[in-house]
């Protein structure tokens, strides 16, 4: 069985969340949105033993109006890999009184902790829920509460820094780094590591993982097809596989410090009950803090053949693009709740899938950390549009809103995917013949929204006609070397734009600007950076 759902209502940074997990599951989410939370939520529950957890005050949520929460609840889904196996599994029939049939023909377990707050202090209860989230009356509920920690254990990896003193975690990147140095300098030096012992090593990493975790399903994997590799544009499994390793020179300190990993992972069941066959979720925060990136795909393509589940906290566009699309989650904090949101609700063809892999997800994998996609045209707008947003007071970067170029992709892929992650998007076109298409299709696709809040139409032919008509007719004419009335305005911004580039021309526009002040950037062009920046910080 495997950790479907979670559900949390007023634990630490948490006053309302729903997340559904799979297999390996990637997290986005800003500082302060409850990745801590969750991860402290799990840890607490399932990662300290057969045993359950006492809360304290502590861990109730406190409100910013200052009003005391007098309960908190956190509720795990379990799910069964097969349907109907766990009626026929012998591990799993011991939680028999705990499993629940649904619809789908799946039974899941239901695992309820919650705390209230009362006269003679913080009273804590642990059960099962029916499938409509009624109480389950089972006997023996703490033993079978138990089992379900024993046989689903929690481990979490974070770097060693800033972790509270009171809290058990493993530590993987000090000690990583440590191992690495010394193996190399070692090896460099001495030469006392043989190929032997270094396979003896893998050797026996590979024994203890299969005595301890049971991988789930074949160890072989289908060839991947064209749309798996859209879903899926960066695969770092082979990078996984013990048994295909052939370690010399200076990359047999890297194999022996990657087993390393791996007993440091098995190392941290310490004195707890963890059976044969045991089924880890594993919590990686910020795998990326310490490790260059090219070690970080290694050590990824090592920890993603671990059996087992990872859940996984990451501000590494890299490592985004080694999940497949629908693993990624992003949580968005609001007043009242924080939100989850993943791929799903909308429609995506193969060609759709093929460019978001493409100018999403390996050219632009940091975007999916934004908050608000402004979409332009060319590179023009973005030269420009950066510094204009600068003299109006906004740096868009601290701003959450990043900038993309939608014409090779198109704008409704990059539409598509903002909305199912929860990104506010905004289109910026001209007016000519192909951004009137644009703008049309843009408001085909609005739903219930305002089309000042979604569009943008500058009313000229292209971004220069519009800067040339807004007060910077000088600035042309200085840069094409005419000065007579009789020039046509196309004529103008042709010779500017031979002698200067487009995007020169655009940089001469912002110094200009920014010696006239912020008056003289076009109206329209300041309106539409106060709404993204309004709308922006709603996400908080």
């Amino acid at each position: 069985m495997y950790l479907e759902h979670i559900q949390i209502r007023n634990f630490m940074g948490l006053n309302q969340l729903s997340l559904m997990l799979n297999q390996s599951t990637a997290l986005m989410g800003e500082n302060a949105w409850g990745k801590t939370s969750l991860f402290r939520a799990l840890f607490r529950l399932m990662g300290q033993g057969g045993c359950c957890y006492q809360f304290e005050e502590d861990d109730f949520y406190r409100h910013e109006s200052e009003e005391p929460i007098n309960e908190l609840s956190i509720t795990l889904t379990y799910r069964e890999y097969r349907p109907g196996i766990s009626e026929h599994s012998s591990r799993l029939t011991r939680l028999a009184p705990a499993w629940v049939k649904h619809k789908d023909g799946f039974h899941r377990i239901h695992y309820r902790a919650r705390a209230k707050r009362t006269d003679a202090g913080i009273v804590s209860d642990h059960g099962f829920l029916n499938g409509v989230g009624g109480d389950l009356e089972c006997e023996q509920a703490l033993l079978l509460v138990h089992q379900l920690i024993e046989m689903n254990p929690v481990f979490r990896l974070r770097d060693s820094r800033g972790i509270p003193q009171d809290l058990p975690i493993v530590n993987l990147n000090g000690d990583y780094d440590l191992l690495l140095t010394e193996l190399s300098e070692q090896l460099a030096v001495e030469d006392e590591l043989t190929k032997a012992d270094i396979k003896a090593g893998l050797d026996a990493v590979r024994q203890l993982l299969e005595h301890y975790f049971t991988p789930q399903g074949a160890t072989s994997r289908a060839p991947r097809r064209a749309r798996d590799i859209a879903i899926h544009p960066v695969n770092l499994s082979q990078l996984g596989k013990l048994n295909s390793w052939h370690p010399k020179g200076e990359d047999s300190g890297l194999s022996l410090a990657l087993a390393a990993v791996a007993h440091t992972i098995l190392q941290a069941r310490g004195g707890r009950p963890i059976e044969v066959g045991a089924r880890p979720l594993l919590l990686i925060e910020d795998p990326e803090s310490r490790l260059h990136p090219t070690m970080l795909a290694v050590t990824w393509g090592m920890l993603d053949r671990f059996p087992g589940q990872k859940l996984v906290t990451t501000n590494s566009g890299d490592l985004l693009s080694a999940f497949p699309l629908h693993h990624l989650r992003r949580l968005v904090r609001y007043i009242d709740e924080t939100k989850s949101f993943q791929i799903g609700n909308e429609k995506y063809n193969g060609e759709d899938m093929r460019r978001i892999a493409f100018h999403v997800r390996i050219n632009r994998p940091m975007s999916l950390f934004a908050r608000y996609w402004l979409l332009v045209e060319g590179e023009t707008e973005i030269w420009l549009l950066n510094e204009l947003a600068r003299i109006c007071g906004y740096v868009l970067p601290a701003e959450g809103i990043r900038i993309i170029e939608f014409a090779q992709c198109g704008y409704s892929p990059l539409i598509k995917v903002a909305r199912d992650f929860g990104i506010g998007w905004h289109l910026l076109t001209d007016g000519d013949e192909a951004g009137q298409k644009y703008a049309q299709g843009v408001r085909s696709q609005l739903r219930d929204e305002r089309e000042e809040d979604r569009l943008t139409v500058l009313p000229s032919v292209d971004i220069e006609h519009y800067l040339f008509n807004n007060g910077l007719e000088a600035i042309f004419r200085q840069e094409a070397q005419i000065y007579d009335k009789h020039t046509p305005t196309g004529r103008i911004i042709e010779r500017a734009l031979s002698r200067r580039t487009k995007p020169g021309m655009a940089l001469s526009v912002v110094e200009a600007i920014e010696l006239q002040g912020v008056n003289k950037v076009p109206i329209e062009i300041r309106r539409m950076f106060a709404r993204m920046v309004a709308n922006s910080r709603r996400q908080r």
